[in-house]
Protein backbone atom coordinates (compact mmCIF):
# COMPACT_ATOMS: atom_id res chain seq x y z
CA UNK A 1 0.00 0.00 0.00
CA UNK A 2 1.44 3.35 -1.13
CA UNK A 3 0.53 6.91 0.14
CA UNK A 4 -0.43 9.21 -2.43
CA UNK A 5 -0.07 13.57 -2.03
CA UNK A 6 -2.42 14.96 -4.37
CA UNK A 7 -2.67 18.80 -4.04
CA UNK A 8 -0.33 21.81 -4.93
CA UNK A 9 1.03 24.48 -3.83
CA UNK A 10 1.64 28.01 -4.82
CA UNK A 11 5.28 28.86 -6.12
CA UNK A 12 6.68 31.96 -6.72
CA UNK A 13 10.18 31.95 -8.84
CA UNK A 14 13.09 34.71 -8.38
CA UNK A 15 12.14 36.69 -11.09
CA UNK A 16 8.56 36.76 -9.64
CA UNK A 17 6.26 34.82 -11.64
CA UNK A 18 4.26 32.96 -10.05
CA UNK A 19 2.43 29.74 -10.54
CA UNK A 20 1.13 26.39 -8.85
CA UNK A 21 3.04 22.54 -8.95
CA UNK A 22 0.68 20.22 -9.20
CA UNK A 23 1.48 16.56 -6.83
CA UNK A 24 -1.35 13.94 -8.77
CA UNK A 25 -4.29 14.04 -10.70
CA UNK A 26 -7.57 15.90 -8.92
CA UNK A 27 -9.48 13.18 -7.15
CA UNK A 28 -7.09 10.39 -6.65
CA UNK A 29 -7.28 8.42 -3.65
CA UNK A 30 -5.06 9.04 -0.32
CA UNK A 31 -3.84 5.33 -0.31
CA UNK A 32 -3.16 2.82 -3.37
CA UNK A 33 -1.49 -0.25 -4.15
CA UNK A 34 -2.24 -3.95 -5.65
CA UNK A 35 -3.11 -7.07 -3.66
CA UNK A 36 -1.23 -9.66 -5.47
CA UNK A 37 -3.77 -12.58 -4.83
CA UNK A 38 -7.02 -11.76 -3.85
CA UNK A 39 -9.25 -14.69 -3.04
CA UNK A 40 -12.77 -13.95 -3.73
CA UNK A 41 -14.76 -15.07 -0.61
CA UNK A 42 -18.17 -15.93 -2.41
CA UNK A 43 -16.70 -18.00 -5.20
CA UNK A 44 -13.17 -18.96 -3.82
CA UNK A 45 -11.54 -17.56 -7.35
CA UNK A 46 -8.11 -16.29 -7.16
CA UNK A 47 -7.73 -12.83 -9.15
CA UNK A 48 -3.85 -11.70 -9.77
CA UNK A 49 -2.84 -8.17 -8.79
CA UNK A 50 -6.31 -6.74 -7.93
CA UNK A 51 -5.54 -2.91 -7.89
CA UNK A 52 -6.78 -1.07 -5.12
CA UNK A 53 -7.71 2.69 -4.16
CA UNK A 54 -8.59 4.00 -0.63
CA UNK A 55 -10.04 7.92 0.44
CA UNK A 56 -9.58 8.38 3.45
CA UNK A 57 -11.87 10.95 5.15
CA UNK A 58 -11.65 12.53 8.78
CA UNK A 59 -14.57 12.00 10.91
CA UNK A 60 -16.67 14.61 9.63
CA UNK A 61 -14.88 15.05 6.08
CA UNK A 62 -16.78 14.28 2.88
CA UNK A 63 -15.42 13.08 -1.29
CA UNK A 64 -15.26 15.99 -3.77
CA UNK A 65 -16.88 15.08 -6.78
CA UNK A 66 -13.64 14.51 -8.39
CA UNK A 67 -13.07 11.59 -5.54
CA UNK A 68 -16.10 10.07 -6.33
CA UNK A 69 -15.41 9.71 -9.84
CA UNK A 70 -12.19 8.53 -9.70
CA UNK A 71 -13.72 5.91 -7.17
CA UNK A 72 -16.09 5.04 -9.28
CA UNK A 73 -13.36 4.50 -12.73
CA UNK A 74 -11.47 2.28 -10.27
CA UNK A 75 -14.48 0.01 -9.54
CA UNK A 76 -15.71 0.31 -12.66
CA UNK A 77 -12.13 -0.94 -14.33
CA UNK A 78 -12.62 -4.08 -11.84
CA UNK A 79 -10.48 -2.66 -9.22
CA UNK A 80 -11.23 -2.41 -5.74
CA UNK A 81 -12.85 1.26 -4.54
CA UNK A 82 -12.75 2.18 -0.63
CA UNK A 83 -14.04 4.97 1.31
CA UNK A 84 -13.00 5.41 4.95
CA UNK A 85 -13.54 7.38 7.86
CA UNK A 86 -11.70 6.51 11.28
CA UNK A 87 -13.15 5.77 14.26
CA UNK A 88 -12.15 8.47 16.70
CA UNK A 89 -11.54 6.04 19.50
CA UNK A 90 -9.55 3.65 17.06
CA UNK A 91 -7.36 5.77 15.02
CA UNK A 92 -4.30 2.96 14.93
CA UNK A 93 -7.28 0.38 14.06
CA UNK A 94 -7.87 1.55 10.54
CA UNK A 95 -5.02 -0.21 9.47
CA UNK A 96 -6.80 -3.20 10.06
CA UNK A 97 -10.14 -2.40 8.71
CA UNK A 98 -8.48 -1.11 5.56
CA UNK A 99 -7.25 -4.72 5.05
CA UNK A 100 -10.71 -6.57 6.53
CA UNK A 101 -12.36 -4.47 3.67
CA UNK A 102 -9.37 -5.54 0.91
CA UNK A 103 -10.08 -9.45 1.74
CA UNK A 104 -13.72 -9.14 1.93
CA UNK A 105 -14.37 -7.89 -1.79
CA UNK A 106 -15.79 -9.60 -3.57
CA UNK A 107 -14.82 -10.37 -7.70
CA UNK A 108 -16.68 -8.90 -10.52
CA UNK A 109 -18.34 -12.01 -11.30
CA UNK A 110 -20.24 -11.72 -8.35
CA UNK A 111 -20.85 -8.74 -7.40
CA UNK A 112 -22.26 -8.90 -11.10
CA UNK A 113 -24.49 -11.95 -9.93
CA UNK A 114 -25.49 -10.05 -6.42
CA UNK A 115 -26.54 -6.92 -8.70
CA UNK A 116 -29.23 -9.82 -10.82
CA UNK A 117 -30.37 -11.63 -7.30
CA UNK A 118 -30.28 -9.40 -4.49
Amino acid sequence: MFRRNVGAIRTERSNGKKGFIRFAEAGQSDLYGWIVEHRCPSCNRVQWATHFEIEVKSENGKPTKTQLEWLAMVARNNGIAVLVYPEPSDPVGLHERILKLLVEQKCPDCVEKSKLNP
